[in-house]
């Protein structure tokens, strides 16, 4: 495979693990290409298509990008009902259509268990494309969504969900990140670096930005914003597979500079899904971005750290 020394035209390939690849097409013109599926976290056949489909179209939002063209990754076992496929599919091309982009077309194949995403296709001028490496010391980190999706998602499993908890996740979760990027592009120039939180948890991208922007990042956990119900579901160790998985590969980056229960430490590292945009922005504008991301989403953001001097990738939790 050939890496970005290899060829020129390639602002985002291999050598970062950025939310998507990034090509320079020439006349002013960047093309973003992303992937993602993965197997239901909900039950519901058309819900669960819009939050995979919202999912994949985020890592292009990320990426200062709008999405064009998308393309349908299915795998599904064959013995299982026509009519589930087809309302996960119409619930994907709904959201796709939303975005404006184009669904046109797609691959499946035979599998044991059930899973749905998209290959995504975005457009970006090449001077304005967000790499999750940019981050400034003295940077505030902005995040646009509440956190929690994967306890609740797992507590939906254990059939131990609240019906109020479970449809407020699933708002949020469906919520294309646009409005939120729309409104990071008012003040392009003060954005130096963003990424969405997705399945490492915030520990994870927070790790991956502070890692490539040779700083550390500073975790306010008292500014972290959960969704409603997550906490209580967490107390009662409602926690995916995936949250052991990435405290045991992340938690060697953290340190902890305040004493927190174990479940509250898990809750950092539960993955989400469809998360929202993290966002290193210089800080005398980090208001304008709030308020510009309000305006155009509807939404709160939240400063939820800062970026410090120190080692590479180091997480501190304060």
């Amino acid at each position: 495979m050939r890496s970005n020394d290899q060829h020129p035209g390639l602002i985002v390939g291999l050598d970062s693990p950025d939310d998507a690849a990034v090509m320079n097409m020439g006349d002013d013109k960047a093309l973003v290409f992303t992937t993602d599926f993965f197997a239901p976290v909900v039950d519901d056949p058309y819900t669960y298509g819009v939050v995979a489909a919202a999912n994949a179209l985020s890592d292009i939002y990320a990426m200062g990008a709008l999405p064009q063209l998308a393309i349908n990754l299915v795998a599904w076992p064959e013995q299982m009902e026509a009519s589930i496929i087809r309302n996960v599919l119409m619930g994907g091309l709904d959201k796709v259509t939303e975005s404006g982009a184009v669904l046109a077309g797609g691959h499946t194949v035979k599998d044991a268990e059930p899973k749905f995403g998209l290959a995504v296709t975005g457009i970006v001028h090449p001077d304005r494309v967000w790499r999750n490496s940019g981050s400034r010391i003295d940077d505030l980190i902005v995040l646009t969504k509440p956190l929690g999706s994967g306890v609740i998602t797992t507590a939906l499993k254990e059939s131990k969900v609240e019906d109020i908890h479970l449809k407020r996740c699933i708002e949020i979760m469906s919520k294309l990140n646009y409005g939120a990027m729309r409104g990071a592009c008012d003040i392009h120039p003060h954005i130096h670096a963003c990424t969405d939180v997705t399945g490492y948890g915030i520990i994870g991208h927070s790790h991956e930005m502070a890692i490539g922007a040779g700083c550390s990042i500073e975790i306010h956990t008292d500014a972290l914003p959960w969704m409603e119900g997550s906490l209580e579901y967490a107390k009662a160790g409602l926690f995916s597979g995936g949250v052991a998985a990435n405290r045991r590969y992340y938690e060697e980056y953290v340190v902890y500079g305040t004493d927190m229960s174990d479940w509250r430490i898990n809750m950092l590292f539960d993955p989400q899904t469809s998360g929202g945009l993290l966002f290193s922005v210089r800080a005398d504008f980090a208001d304008d971005l709030r308020n510009a991301i309000e305006k155009h989403s509807g939404d709160k953001s939240w400063i939820i750290g800062r970026v410090v001097a120190g080692e590479a990738g180091r997480v501190v939790l304060a």
